[in-house]
C-alpha cells in the first residue's frame, strides 16, 4: 500500500506541475485547485518520506546488539545472507570466524555481571577496529561473536585472526582497579559453492572448538599432575 501511495503521489504530482507548466487551466479556480494539490502531495510524500527513514531506523535497532553495538543474531543472518549471494555472482569467498571468549563465565562469577559486560563491549571494540568498509561483526549471543570478511582469503582471514589475538594480548580490561585479561578462541571456515550458511557458520563453529579444546589441553599437558584426593561418599 505505501508503495503504490507513493507512485500515485509522484504521478499527482507530475500532472499538476505540468498542467501549471503549459499554463492551459480554463479558469482560476481550477488553477488553485492544482495548486492545492500539488502542496498536499508533496506534504504527503514528505510523511511517507520521514515514515521510511523511521521504518529504517527501527530496522536498525532491531538488527543492532544493544550492548556491543555489533549487529545482533538477526542482523547478522541478514547481513551474512547478502554476502554469501553477493560471494556467487561475483565469485569471490566469503569468510566466516567464530570467536567465543576464553574464560568468560569464571570471570562473571568472581567479577560480577557489570565487568562481564566490560569485556564484551571491549572485545566488540577491538575487533570493530580490525573491520574494513566491507567487512562486519556480531555478538550472536552470550560471549560468542561473528566476523564476516567479504574479500579476504584465507592467508588473509588467519592474519586477521593473528592480529586480533596479538591485541588481546597487549589489552586488558581496568575493572575496580584490578586488569582483567581477556582471551578468545577462533575458528573459522570459507564459502564454496555447495556450502550453505547453515554448513558455514558450523564448519567455522567446529573449528573455534578445536582451537578452544587446545587451549584448554596445552597447560595439562606441561603442569604438574597434582594427586587427586579422594572424596568419601556415605550413604544415605
Amino acid at each position: 500500500m505505501k508503495d503504490v501511495d507513493l507512485h500515485l503521489l509522484q504521478a499527482l504530482l507530475r500532472e499538476a506541475e505540468s498542467r501549471q507548466n503549459r499554463k492551459d487551466t480554463p479558469n482560476e479556480k481550477l488553477a488553485n485547485e492544482f495548486s492545492l494539490l500539488i502542496e498536499h502531495a508533496r506534504s504527503l510524500q514528505t510523511r511517507l518520506d520521514q515514515s521510511e527513514t523511521r521504518i529504517r531506523q527501527l530496522e536498525n535497532l532491531v538488527d543492532m546488539d544493544e550492548l556491543t553495538g555489533l549487529y545482533n543474531r538477526r542482523g547478522f543472518t541478514r547481513q551474512l545472507k547478502q554476502a554469501l549471494a553477493s560471494g556467487k555472482r561475483h565469485t569471490h569467498p566469503t569468510q566466516v570466524i567464530i570467536a567465543d571468549l576464553d574464560g568468560f563465565k569464571q570471570t562473571n562469577d568472581q567479577y560480577g555481571h557489570a565487568a562481564g559486560d566490560a569485556i564484551l563491549r571491549h572485545f566488540a571494540r577491538l575487533i570493530q577496529k580490525q573491520l574494513r568498509g566491507a567487512d562486519f561483526a556480531a555478538r550472536l549471543g552470550g560471549d560468542e561473536f561473528a566476523v564476516v570478511l567479504r574479500h579476504a582469503t584465507t592467508d588473509g582471514t588467519a592474519s586477521f585472526i593473528k592480529r586480533l589475538q596479538s591485541t588481546l594480548g597487549r589489552s586488558a580490561v581496568l575493572w575496580q582497579h584490578q586488569k582483567l585479561p581477556v582471551q578468545a578462541s577462533f575458528g573459522f571456515a570459507t564459502s564454496t559453492e555447495d556450502a550453505g550458511m547453515a554448513q558455514l557458520l558450523n564448519l567455522a563453529d567446529q573449528d573455534m572448538y578445536r582451537h578452544k579444546h587446545a587451549h584448554r589441553t596445552m597447560p595439562d599437558e606441561t603442569a604438574p599432575r597434582q594427586p587427586r584426593k579422594r572424596r568419601d561418599v556415605t550413604a544415605a
